[in-house]
């Protein structure tokens, strides 16, 4: 390979020349082309993007209420199981408690009717020989 000196080629002269002092007085020209009066800044109003809060506000109003209406809303009744277990595992009530919380209408529902013939009675008494069960229960 052949060795390669920039010095000793012939230079290309460029086709573009620019006139001595141009780049001092540039900014000078630059400066008196421009105009002097500022110009007004109008901003237009984003009118979509109000409609988009707005139906996104709504959105979210449409889905809290309910969400916190159902949150908020205490069962105004007692479930009865609940109640039930409640008795049953506070021993420290008595019956009398009990029986003077419950009204006429109460009581009437509790109320069983047994209709039970004294034939029937009889023959479970007789078939059964254990009858201190009976006599304590």
């Amino acid at each position: 390979m052949k060795d390669f000196k920039l010095e000793n080629e012939p230079k290309i002269t460029p086709g573009f020349t620019i006139p001595e002092g141009y780049f001092n007085s540039f900014s000078e020209k630059v400066l008196t082309q421009l105009s002097k009066e500022e110009s007004k800044v109008i901003t237009i109003p984003n009118t979509k993007m109000k409609w988009y809060f707005a139906v996104a506000a709504i959105l979210i109003l449409m889905l809290a209420i309910p969400i916190y209406t159902n949150l908020s809303t205490q069962p105004d009744e007692i479930d009865t199981v609940t109640l039930e277990n409640y008795i049953a595992y506070h021993a420290a009530i008595s019956e009398d408690e009990i029986v003077d919380l419950l009204n006429q209408e109460d009581l009437d529902r509790l109320k069983v009717e047994l209709n039970i013939d004294d034939i029937y009675i009889e023959d479970i008494l007789k078939s059964n020989t254990n009858l201190e069960d009976y006599l304590i229960n």
